[in-house]
């Protein structure tokens, strides 16, 4: 058991620690907003992570075989919503040039606020065709010889190991919050809307 979950953390992990446009995301939000944001945007791609690995790790390939089929569809709906994000969080950002200081830990957040963010994140990681493609690799050397409670405990590791590591950017992005002056963190913001968007242009173009 402890191998199952040790194997998930490290899944989990090595799916979420290539930099892209959620990393920055995540950054961005925990910068602009303080650690609950980020972390409400950590938890969003952690369940789509999740989410995907339940489907890859149940053997569900006719629902993989789907997503790939509509896998233009997918690249459009992700990549539209990365430019959207992106142009957003340029104008919010060229418009908001004074952030307000408060504790990286006691910022409010207000629930739907929280939701609609978890709710984004989700949204931009689950139609990421990237996602699948990852999962189906990484789950078809794992074979059939693990029982279907040791799936669902991997695919809990996955989720675990994801968290963790956007939990972490969340509390280094709120700790830079209080660190760097209002300009520094403006200009980190209009340079991070301008790559998600550019990651969007670049899904839609490749």
């Amino acid at each position: 058991m402890l191998a199952l979950i040790l194997k998930g953390l490290l899944m989990g992990l090595a799916i979420a620690a290539p930099v892209g446009p959620m990393a920055l995301l995540c950054l961005k939000l925990s910068l602009e907003k303080g650690i609950k944001s980020g972390i409400a945007t950590g938890l969003g791609i952690a369940m789509a992570d999740m989410s995907y690995g339940v489907v890859a790790l149940l053997g569900f390939s006719a629902v993989m075989t789907v997503l790939l089929d509509y896998n233009e569809t997918i690249r459009l709906i992700g990549g539209i919503g990365l430019v959207a994000l992106g142009v957003y969080s340029l104008i919010k950002a060229i418009k908001d040039r004074e952030p307000a200081k408060s504790s990286p830990l006691t910022s409010r957040v207000e629930s739907k606020d929280f939701i609609l963010t978890f709710t984004t994140a989700y949204g931009l990681t689950i139609t990421n065709p990237m996602t699948i493609l990852v999962f189906l690799a990484i789950f078809a050397g794992l074979g059939d010889d693990v029982s279907y409670e040791g799936k669902w405990i991997v695919a809990t590791g996955i989720f675990l190991g994801s968290l963790g590591w956007w939990i972490m950017i969340a509390f280094i992005g709120s700790v830079l919050r209080t660190r760097v002056s209002p300009r520094i963190i403006t200009a980190i913001n209009i340079t991070s809307g301008i790559i998600i968007g550019g990651f969007g242009f670049y899904i839609l173009l490749s």
